[in-house]
């Protein structure tokens, strides 16, 4: 069986969580090449992954590095200039959340995958969990009847320092972008494009948004409550109400969940647990490996119009709480 040949572009935390979820998929895996700003954080990388090829020049890893496919985890900022060079040179591409900073550069990514018939995904990784797998299974069959509303929040406290990613918007920063997008997903997976969007958000002097309060309404009388917060840490479940009963995915439900609650009305609780290997990036990269083995070029259960209009809403949200990332826009 062919090894796939990985390039790493932004070899952070992540990218290390990426490299050692790679091992647990069945076929066999290699990264061959790794690319960031900075020579000492690169190469130590390479050689905790045993990396070949190690570039601080992004436009020699483009010429030189001989991968099959890259996995982009640079700031999002960056993301659109390195999966367009990528596309442009027909290098596959799975790109971490969001895919870019708005919609009008996701438009221009998705119209490079299609005119190099190349491969694009967004690395929306909790698509693919077993936990959301679980969720829309027990939707599908009816189990809590129509959903009625949709709850769920991230947060995280993170360090006061203007200067770091979470705040500083050349870096994109601000809790919507890095976190809000979570909760935002799990709503458009479950109940599409909003009729209705109303967002509240607490800015920075900076001018990036610390938290961020969203309403979703649909013509169907759904509604989603959305949360967003740089400022304090919570371990609340993301909750789905239907007309039977409720499905709670327990903290953190935005990675390994303690578990998977239905609670179907005037009758027991039941607990799904959630157990995988590992961090759980290798069902997405499993995807990405079904995908470029049958030629195509998105995938089904994360599209380019699902990343699309995501990045959407995510812009009128910012829009609403009017957070512009100038220099990008």
């Amino acid at each position: 069986m062919k090894t796939i040949n990985w390039g790493i572009i932004g070899p952070g935390s992540i990218a290390r969580d990426f490299a050692k979820d790679l091992d647990l998929i069945d076929e066999p895996q290699q990264i061959k090449a790794v690319v960031g700003h900075k020579t000492g954080s690169t190469n130590e990388f390479a050689k905790e992954f045993m990396v070949p090829d190690s570039f601080t020049d992004f436009d020699q890893f483009i010429k030189k590095a001989k991968v099959d496919v890259v996995y982009i985890s640079t700031p999002h900022p960056q993301h659109f200039e390195q999966a367009l060079s990528c596309l442009q040179n027909k290098i596959p591409v799975l790109c971490e959340k969001p895919m870019t900073i708005n919609a009008e550069q996701s438009a221009k990514l998705i119209a490079a995958a299609r005119e190099h018939n190349t491969f694009l995904m967004e690395g929306m990784w909790i698509r693919f969990l077993p936990s959301i797998r679980q969720v829309l299974s027990l939707i599908k069959e009816g189990t809590i009847g129509n959903i009625v509303s949709v709850k769920a929040s991230m947060s995280y406290k993170a360090p006061p320092d203007p200067s770091s990613r979470y705040f500083d918007p050349v870096l994109g920063g601000g809790s919507l972008l890095d976190l809000g997008i979570y909760p935002v997903f799990l709503a458009y997976l479950l109940m599409g494009k909003p009729g209705t969007i109303k967002a509240i958000g607490t800015l920075t002097q900076e001018g990036v948004d610390a938290a961020c309060s969203i309403l979703f309404h649909y013509n169907s009388g759904q509604q989603a409550i959305l949360e967003s917060s740089l400022l304090a840490q919570t371990d609340l479940p993301a909750e789905i109400a239907g007309e039977k009963g409720t499905i709670k995915i327990l903290d953190p439900w935005y990675e390994k969940a303690k578990g998977i609650e239905l609670h179907l009305y005037n009758e027991d609780k039941i607990i799904y647990p959630c157990e995988w290997p590992g961090h759980g990036l290798h069902f997405e990269v499993q995807e990405v490996l079904n995908c470029i083995r049958n030629k195509k070029i998105e995938s089904e259960k994360m599209s380019h119009s699902f990343s699309l209009e995501m990045i959407q809403i995510m812009d009128e949200i910012r829009n609403q709480i009017n957070v512009t990332y100038d220099m990008y826009e």
